[in-house]
């Protein structure tokens, strides 16, 4: 069936969150994520907890731009623009994961709107190609490609998966919870716990802080239930905000963990 004429679902608000609405709930949770890497201790209460606030904002981003494919008047320019800013972006990335170190600056790593742009290529080849198995090597092609980006993978699946179930937000929230669940790896760490129980190993809680803090990517699908497929009011000025915002952003925590 082909996904792609199916009209908005009958369980899909008329009225709720626009994409702009999204985006800046996406925004906020995306600082409490970036300021507790910068400045929380790893590890403690205040960490866990704000990190799995910012778990929102990939998710999110991923959805709004998959309905972006969609609405754009111009997916080249909207291609072009994605571009542009993860490269803008890169040096404000690299910085930002790095601590500000010079001696620990990771340059293979790669910022998130870099994952935008390969799940944007993914949508446009899984739509506009005919041939399956020309479509699956390239598709496969862009896999590797986001393996240094920000969520890697897991973003372009994500991304494919809101663009497949369009119109259908039972479908896309099913899957989209599978592909949680195995990026989590909550069934190995489940199986950890209870190896642990059985033998009588102590079992350290440090161990599972990043499977409690994934568990926050089940908190998008809360917000994306209540989505009312409009874009929102801000005009120009909402189109641009994230792409500047982001490697601002970036820039002013490193500075300020640097001063301080």
């Amino acid at each position: 069936m082909n996904q792609e004429i199916l009209t908005p679902a009958a369980d899909t608000p008329k009225t709720g969150l626009s994409r702009n609405t999204l985006k800046y709930i996406a925004i906020l949770a995306m600082v409490i994520d970036h300021t507790a890497h910068a400045f929380v201790p790893e590890g403690t209460a205040l960490y866990i907890i704000m990190r799995f606030i910012g778990r929102i904002t990939g998710p999110v981003m991923f959805f709004a731009a998959a309905e972006g494919c969609r609405h754009t008047k111009n997916i080249n320019r909207y291609m072009a623009r994605l571009a542009l800013f993860a490269l803008l972006s890169y040096f404000p990335f690299v910085i930002f994961i790095s601590g500000g170190a010079p001696g620990s600056l990771s340059f293979a790593r790669l910022n998130v709107i870099y994952t935008i742009f390969l799940g944007v290529a993914a949508i446009r080849i899984r739509r506009e190609l005919q041939r399956p198995a020309v479509k699956t090597l390239l598709i496969i092609g862009l896999f590797i490609l986001s393996i240094p980006g920000d969520w890697g993978a897991t973003g372009l699946i994500m991304m494919l998966v809101f663009d497949y179930f369009h119109g259908n937000f039972r479908h896309q929230a099913f899957v989209y919870c599978l592909v949680v669940l195995l990026n989590i790896g909550i069934l190995q760490a489940a199986g950890n716990l209870l190896y642990a129980l059985a033998t009588g190993m102590p079992v350290s809680a440090d161990s599972y802080v990043y499977t409690i803090i994934g568990l926050g990517m089940f908190l998008p699908i809360i917000l994306l239930r209540f989505y009312s497929g409009e874009k929102g009011r801000g005009g120009r000025f909402s189109k641009w905000f994230f792409y500047i915002f982001y490697p601002l952003h970036l820039l002013l925590l490193s500075v300020l963990k640097a001063v301080l």
